[in-house]
Order: C-alpha cells, then sequence, then structure tokens
C-alpha cells in the first residue's frame, strides 16, 4: 500500500483518468495579455448526450450570450471569450469537441489589472469531506473592477455571480447536472498513520457558482501567446 510523504500525495494515481458519466466543459478565454486565461466546470448525465457536437454548439450560445452581458463590460478588449470545449470523461480516449463562434472581446476601458489579478467562482458542493472543493478563476479584469484595498466593486460582484448562474443554469437546461468530478484514488496511507479507503471515480452536484469573497486572488497563468 503506498504512502505519502510530503512530496507525494499516496492515494493519486498517474496517468489519464476516466468519471464515469461526466462531462468536462472547458471555457477557454485570453487573458488581458492575450494569452490563454481558461476555467472549467463539469456536468454529470444519466444519458448520454446524442450529439456532443450539438451540445458544445448549445453552450456555446449560452455561455457566450452570458459572456458577452456580463462579462466582457469588466473585460480588456484583448481578454476575448474564443471557445467552449467540451470532453466526456467516461472513456479517457474520447476526443474534445468544440462549440464556437465569432470571438467575444471585453467591452471594458483600459488599462487592465495585472493578468494574475482573478476572481473566483466557487462551487459549493452538496457534500463535506476533503477534496471536496470547487473553483473557477476568471482573469482578464479592467481597473474599473476593482474596487481598493484587494476587493472587487460590488457591481463586478453582481456581475460575476450573474455569469455564475447563467453558466449553472445552461448546463442544466441542457440536461447535465452541475458537479464536481472525483477521479480514483487508491487506498494510501496518510502522513499520519491513517489509513484512507481507496475511493471510485464519481462526481458530487453542485448547488451553485458564486462568489464566495470580493478579494482579489492571484494565479499564475502559463497560456501561449
Amino acid at each position: 500500500m503506498p504512502s505519502s510523504s510530503r512530496r507525494k500525495d499516496g492515494g493519486h494515481i498517474p496517468g489519464p483518468q476516466a468519471v464515469p458519466n461526466v462531462i468536462e466543459v472547458a471555457i477557454k478565454q485570453t487573458g488581458a495579455n492575450g494569452k490563454s486565461a481558461n476555467f472549467t466546470c463539469h456536468g454529470a448525465y444519466s444519458a448520454a448526450p446524442p450529439s456532443l457536437a450539438s451540445l458544445a454548439s448549445t453552450l456555446w450560445t449560452a455561455i457566450s450570450g452570458a459572456w458577452n452581458t456580463d462579462l466582457a463590460p469588466l473585460m480588456a478588449p484583448t481578454a476575448m471569450l474564443t471557445a467552449v470545449w467540451l470532453r466526456d470523461m467516461t472513456n479517457v480516449n474520447n476526443p474534445i469537441v468544440v462549440g464556437t463562434g465569432t470571438n467575444i472581446p471585453g467591452t471594458g476601458t483600459i488599462p487592465a489589472l495585472p493578468p494574475d489579478n482573478a476572481v473566483v467562482l466557487t462551487e459549493i458542493v452538496n457534500a463535506r469531506g476533503r477534496g471536496l472543493k470547487g473553483r473557477m478563476y476568471l482573469s482578464g479584469f479592467v481597473v474599473a473592477a476593482d474596487g481598493g484595498s484587494g476587493t472587487i466593486t460590488a457591481a463586478a460582484e453582481t456581475a460575476i455571480n450573474n455569469f455564475g448562474l447563467a453558466l449553472f443554469n445552461a448546463l442544466n437546461t441542457n440536461s447535465l447536472i452541475p458537479c464536481v468530478a472525483q477521479v480514483h484514488r487508491q487506498q494510501y496511507q496518510g502522513l499520519t498513520g491513517t489509513i484512507h479507503p481507496d475511493r471510485p471515480a464519481s462526481h458530487v452536484t453542485v448547488s451553485q457558482y458564486v462568489v464566495q469573497d470580493t478579494r482579489w486572488d492571484t494565479q499564475r497563468r502559463r497560456g501561449e501567446p
């Protein structure tokens, strides 16, 4: 049985991991510096979508509309929404399917904030326990979103929450239950000697996407130009 150390997670299983009946939804965006600034959520299904390509196009329409209404006024012109990528995680060999249309630029007034300034949309999970967390880091904002003292403005908080609600509803409307995907973790011995049992791949449902605090977070972005 593997053991954890301060440099090794004993429960981690190397290599690609499948998660049954879960679709990964990657929202592709550029940041204020023109580099990639993407964020991801997940949706569970009871019956597989008949066409992942059609679903990708439908989600692009819903998500791009919400992004244009709620987030674009706070984003730099170079912080464009570019695509929605879907991947059925049931099999690690399933391809990525792309939903896309015309890139949607931000309409906020520059200067832009530093590219590592981000706001977190927290995925409120309907369970408790270690590893039961979900976060989406949004970046590309202009100074108009900055409320001073390391916080965002009340108007920015409202707009981002509105986007989170629209994203949540877009998944539900298309027969996807918002969730956090959990990959298989093997049984292991923790740092204190506790034996942690095997956890099969699964998912936990999410009740909402919401800004839990108004502080700016920092996320180092390593996208391609």
